[in-house]
C-alpha cells in the first residue's frame, strides 16, 4: 500500500489572512494605512465611501417602501399608515389644535413648511412617527432568532426617530385629517337647541409605522447610515389615501382610488456619513499618513491620526473615536442637522471635523442623485 508522508520542513507557517484581524486588528489597520498611498483592508482609501443602490416602491402592500444596499449591508423599509382618531387620544383637547389652515386635507397649494415648533409637538406627543429596526437572523450569525430586540437595533431606531424630529422632515399638516361641516341650522343662535357647525376641526391623524429589516449585515457596519437612507427614501415614496370625515357615519372614510392619493411634502433630504478616527501606535513605526486635513496644534496624535469615512465594523472596533455627521443641502446651503461622536482622544479637532462636514456634503450630492433617479424610475 502506498503511503504518503509530510515533510515538516515544507509545512507553511504563514498566518492565514482571515486570522490576522483577530490577532492584532490595530496593527493590521496600521500596516495598511502605512502604505503609499494609504489603503484600508477593504481596499478603499481613507476618504472613499461605499456605493449605494436604491429601489423604491417594491412592496405593494405598503404606503411607501425602499430597498437600500450600502456596500454589503442591505435594509428593506416599509411604511404603513394607520388612522388615529382624536377621540382615542387620551387627554386630547380640541382647543389646542384649532388653528387656521386650509379646510381640505388635500389642498396642494398650502405651505406645509410653516409649521412652527408648537404645532410640530403633535408628532412627538402623539407618536405619529414610529420607526423600528429588526436585525434578522439571516443577516448575521450574531443575531439569533426568537430573542428580544438587541441593544444595537433599539439604539439605531431611537437615533433615527431623533433625527426625524430634529430635521422635522415630515410636516404635521400632511398627517392631519380635518373637517368643515356642511350642515346648517335654521335655529336662532340664541336658541338652546342650536348646534354650532364644525369649522376646520381636526378629526384624526395619520400614524406612520416605519419598519426596517436588515437582510444583510456581514460585519460591514454602517447600519445607521443605511437605515436612515432607507427611511428617507421610503418617506419619499409614501402615498396617503384621500380621507374625509363622514358626518353620517361619524368616522373617517378613505378613498380606494390610488390616483387620488398624495405624497408627503418632506422638508429636505437628511444624509448621514459615519466616520472613525484611527490613532496609530508609535511603537509600530507608523509611516505617518495624516488626517484628511489634520489639525496641527502641536499634538503628535492629531498630526498622525487618520479619519476613515464610512467605516465598517472592523474599523469601528479599532478606532478610538467614532461618530456621524448628518447634513442637508436641499435649501441651497449646508445645514448640519446632527453631529455625534464617541471617544475622547481629542485627535479629530475642529479642523478635522470641518473636513468631515465637507465630505458629508459630497456624500449628500451622491445620495441625492441616487434618490432622484430612483424616484424618477418609479414615476
Amino acid at each position: 500500500m502506498a503511503t504518503t508522508s509530510t515533510n515538516p520542513s515544507t509545512t507553511s507557517t504563514a498566518i492565514p489572512p482571515l486570522i490576522m484581524p483577530l490577532i492584532s486588528p490595530s496593527a493590521l489597520l496600521q500596516a495598511h494605512l502605512s502604505q503609499t498611498p494609504p489603503t484600508r483592508p477593504s481596499n478603499r482609501p481613507p476618504d472613499q465611501t461605499r456605493s449605494v443602490t436604491l429601489n423604491i416602491g417594491s412592496l405593494t402592500h405598503c404606503n411607501g417602501s425602499s430597498i437600500v444596499r450600502y456596500g454589503e449591508s442591505t435594509i428593506v423599509c416599509g411604511i404603513r399608515a394607520e388612522l388615529l382618531p382624536v377621540s382615542e387620544i387620551p387627554h386630547y383637547r380640541a382647543s389646542e389644535n384649532a388653528r387656521t389652515i386650509s379646510t381640505t386635507n388635500f389642498d396642494t397649494s398650502r405651505d406645509n413648511h410653516g409649521d412652527d415648533e408648537k404645532t410640530y409637538e403633535a408628532i412627538t406627543l402623539n407618536n405619529l412617527l414610529v420607526p423600528n429596526l429588526e436585525l434578522s437572523t439571516n443577516s448575521h450569525p450574531s443575531f439569533p432568532a426568537n430573542v428580544a430586540p438587541s441593544t444595537t437595533a433599539q439604539s439605531i431606531s431611537q437615533r433615527v426617530l431623533s433625527l426625524l424630529h430634529t430635521s422635522r422632515l415630515v410636516c404635521v399638516s400632511d398627517l392631519e385629517i380635518r373637517h368643515t361641516s356642511t350642515l346648517t341650522s335654521d335655529l336662532d343662535p340664541d336658541d338652546p337647541a342650536y348646534i354650532e357647525p364644525e369649522i376646520n376641526v381636526l378629526k384624526a391623524y395619520w400614524v406612520l409605522y416605519i419598519d426596517c429589516v436588515c437582510l444583510s449585515y456581514g460585519g460591514q457596519g454602517n447600519l445607521f447610515d443605511t437605515t436612515t437612507c432607507a427611511v428617507v427614501a421610503a418617506l419619499r415614496d409614501v402615498r396617503l389615501p384621500k380621507a374625509r370625515w363622514d358626518e353620517d357615519e361619524r368616522r373617517v372614510v378613505c378613498d380606494a382610488e390610488m390616483e387620488k392619493a398624495r405624497r408627503l411634502k418632506l422638508r429636505g433630504k437628511p444624509t448621514p456619513l459615519s466616520f472613525g478616527v484611527f490613532v496609530p501606535d508609535s511603537r509600530l513605526n507608523f509611516a505617518g499618513a495624516k488626517v484628511n486635513g489634520a489639525t496641527k496644534g502641536g499634538n503628535s496624535a492629531q498630526e498622525e491620526a487618520v479619519v476613515l469615512l464610512d467605516t465598517d465594523a472592523f474599523e469601528d472596533d479599532v478606532c478610538e473615536e467614532t461618530g456621524s455627521v448628518v447634513v442637508d443641502l436641499s435649501g441651497g446651503s449646508t445645514r448640519v442637522l446632527r453631529i455625534e461622536k464617541s471617544g475622547g482622544t481629542g485627535a479629530l479637532g475642529v479642523q478635522g471635523l470641518k473636513e468631515v462636514i465637507v465630505h458629508s456634503e459630497r456624500r449628500w450630492k451622491e445620495w441625492n442623485s441616487v434618490l432622484d433617479a430612483a424616484v424618477e424610475r418609479n414615476g
